[in-house]
């Protein structure tokens, strides 16, 4: 295909697939490959001046190739005039540290940045580079993993902001595009690493099914794309009205279901269904555990359909993060796990018991009591005087609130493992975007409370307590 076809095809995925509007601003995340290179050559071609950033993310995992990376990105965006933005983190102790696979722990914090730097700078569209071999790639995944019919659609053109203007586009278009551009790029050596299941199908799979059977595998997989997104879209209409006639969102977060319309709807439906109401729970902070997002296990919609057709009131469901369902006498309840905020708050009752306010010298501390004991707010803290005054005598650091930095850890109340303050905030599932904003009082790197979140065990009230100190933090206006 020569170079002014593929332009051509590009442009036409851009604005009619990928839903681009005149007067948007787009932030192209470009690793420095050949096929994030070609994007982003294409959208400089075609945005009017001022529309277009570019962001690359530097994984650490690859040595110097993944210094080599940034630079070339940075220069090419330097070199075209175009809005440069960076970040990195170390994926591989990141993985470790958070127990997850090394390609699922770049995802997320690749597109944490993403979707941040877009936000925080003003951009509409986030654009990513999967070409239509990426997407023939993940369909055969999704079918060897065992998939529904939406594993059959492959990638999306547009997840929210996020495009893939690319997806029509082949590998060799995308080459013979940069060629006749004169344009160069880097080359990734862990493509090459059949260690990743991806790059085993990629390199070998394909290319072995395609050459059996005596055609382009990948071609036919495509052609799938189209059938399925029709039957997934009539599917999820179908699925979005059961959920808006037979469900209620209470005022905590929980989502109510009428269990007599779920066992009479149809099972696609109703395994739809369970999706969005699973994505739809709230914490306590008025967050989503799955962020929305319904790439939820099969087997745990199975346990929430099995119980919900079962009738039986009591027993509970396991969802995942912390999501549990049961049957109440006023319809299938879908919630989140509250009982370590219940200990916690018994907790809190047990060391208060026994003691009275106090007056420490030039401020008071008021305890304030409820049925189930104290419940300070987001700015007060109670602490046992002696341990406080003990800690800042050891480090001999006065405390300072501040936001959380490296090394940062606490033993959370009523642990005695220490936790880095990073994987606290990924543990209570405080998103991305928020955590830079949090607030930690340390002294040194002994962090003695996270305001709103944890309070830490060393500092924790007991009968032995004389004296209890009060902090109260008052906020800036």
């Amino acid at each position: 295909m020569k170079a002014s076809e593929t332009y051509n095809k590009f442009v036409a995925s851009l604005t009619g697939r990928c839903g681009y509007r005149a007067g948007e601003k787009i932030l192209a995340a470009v690793s420095g490959g050949a096929d994030s290179v070609c994007m982003f050559l294409m959208l400089k071609r075609f945005l009017p001046e001022g529309a277009l950033g570019l962001a690359h993310f530097n994984h650490k995992l690859r040595g110097p190739e993944s210094d080599r990376d940034e630079a070339f990105t940075r220069e090419l965006a330097d070199r075209l005039g175009v809005p440069f933005y960076y970040d990195s983190a170390d994926i591989s102790a990141a993985a470790s540290d958070e127990k997850k696979g090394l390609e699922e722990c770049a995802r997320e914090y690749r597109y944490d940045f993403l979707k941040k730097t877009a936000s925080d700078n003003g951009y509409d569209i986030i654009s990513v580079a999967h070409n239509s071999g990426d997407n023939a790639e993940t369909i055969l995944m999704h079918i060897f993993r065992g998939c529904s019919v939406d594993g059959l659609c492959g990638l999306r053109y547009r997840s929210d902001n996020i495009i893939r203007p690319l997806l029509d586009i082949d590998r060799a278009s995308i080459l013979e595009y940069l060629q006749e551009e004169h344009a160069s790029y880097v080359t990734d050596s862990s493509n090459a690493d059949n260690s990743f299941m991806r790059n085993r199908v990629r390199n070998e799979l394909l290319p072995y099914i395609s050459e059996k059977l005596g055609y382009d595998a990948g071609r036919v997989l495509l052609r799938q794309t189209e059938i399925s997104s029709a039957e997934r879209d009539y599917l999820e209409s179908r699925a979005a009205e059961f959920v808006s006639e037979n469900t209620e969102m209470l005022s905590n977060g929980d989502v109510l279901l009428d269990p007599e319309a779920f066992r009479n709807t149809d099972k696609a439906i109703g395994r739809r269904a369970l999706r969005h109401m699973i994505a739809s729970v709230k914490d306590i902070n008025g967050d989503s555990p799955y962020g929305g997002r319904t790439d939820i296990e099969f087997s745990s919609i199975e346990r929430a359909a099995e119980l919900i057709l079962s009738g039986r009131k009591g027993p509970e469901a396991e969802i995942g993060r912390g999501i549990k369902v049961r049957l109440t006498h006023s319809g299938a309840l879908f919630y989140i796990d509250r009982s370590n905020e219940e200990k916690a708050s018994a907790d809190a009752e047990d060391q208060t018991n026994g003691f009275e306010s106090r007056t420490l010298p030039g401020e008071e501390a008021a305890i304030v009591r409820t049925g189930r004991g104290f419940t300070p707010g987001n700015g007060t803290v109670f602490f046992d005087k002696a341990k406080y005054i003990a800690i800042i005598n050891a480090s001999g650091k006065a405390p300072v609130l501040r936001p959380f930095e490296t090394g940062d850890s606490i033993i959370p109340f009523g642990m005695t493992g220490r936790k880095k303050i990073r994987k606290l905030l990924i543990d209570m599932k405080v998103p991305y975007e928020k955590r830079k904003s949090i607030r930690v009082l340390a002294s040194g790197n002994e962090v003695l409370w996270v305001p709103g979140l944890c309070t830490s065990e060393l500092l924790r009230i007991t009968d032995e307590t004389e004296e209890i100190l009060q902090i109260n933090i008052q906020e800036e206006r």
